[in-house]
């Protein structure tokens, strides 16, 4: 009850205001409440997974953490590195390998080795001819095999007199072919005693495998 003049003050409880920050990590948003003036902590994982082409490594946020004076979104940075891969060159036989190197995503791998080498057999000689598959830039783990064109081997027969003449020579024969005597029938002088007829080659004319020699037979 008034007993006089009086003067009254109001007085007032106090909350210390909340804001929202918002954290972007690699596309994912989380959302955490914090009062003015705290600073901020992210509790979960910054981790990015690395792709073909990059690793990542967690660089910082954007922007720069800093105490609460409002709502905030803080997005995770990062640094990357190419990513490098295993190329392995090997031959024919893909066991044998020829060269091996590692190589960043998307770099175009050269062979850094001698020219790959197939022995001949006696039919084919072999030609180093390129890679399988076609040698592209880097994309992850690859290997290359080393493949050969071949061409046919070719050999030289002889034909000859049973003395020794030689009667016709063909070059160049290829392997595989039956080769074939293309000049007169051969001859053999008479004696007194015997008149001499072409009987056959020797050895007998076969399929060319190598050089050869065949001799008239009478």
């Amino acid at each position: 009850k008034v007993t006089g003049n009086a003067t009254y003050t109001a007085t007032y409880s106090e909350t210390v205001n909340t804001y929202t920050i918002t954290w972007v990590v690699d596309g994912d948003t989380t959302t955490e409440t914090y009062k003015y003036g705290d600073t901020p902590v992210f509790k979960g994982s910054t981790d990015k997974a690395a792709d073909a082409q990059y690793t990542y490594t967690f660089a910082g946020w954007d922007p720069e953490i800093s105490k609460v004076t409002g709502n905030a979104t803080y997005t995770a940075t990062y640094s990357k590195t190419l990513n490098k891969y295993t190329i392995t060159f090997v031959d024919e036989n893909g066991t044998t390998v020829l060269d091996t190197q590692e190589v960043e995503y998307g770099s175009m791998p050269e062979y850094a080795g001698d020219t790959p080498t197939k022995a001949a057999t006696d039919k084919y000689t072999y030609t180093f001819a390129g890679w399988s598959p076609e040698i592209v830039a880097v994309t992850g783990d690859a290997t290359y095999k080393a493949i050969y064109s071949s061409t046919v081997n070719t050999y030289t027969v002889t034909w000859k007199n049973d003395n020794g003449d030689v009667l016709e020579t063909d070059e160049n024969v290829p392997y595989g072919t039956t080769p074939t005597y293309n000049g007169e029938t051969p001859t053999k002088a008479a004696t007194a005693q015997y008149t001499y007829a072409f009987k056959a080659w020797s050895p007998v004319v076969s399929t060319v495998t190598g050089d050869v020699t065949y001799t008239a037979t009478y």
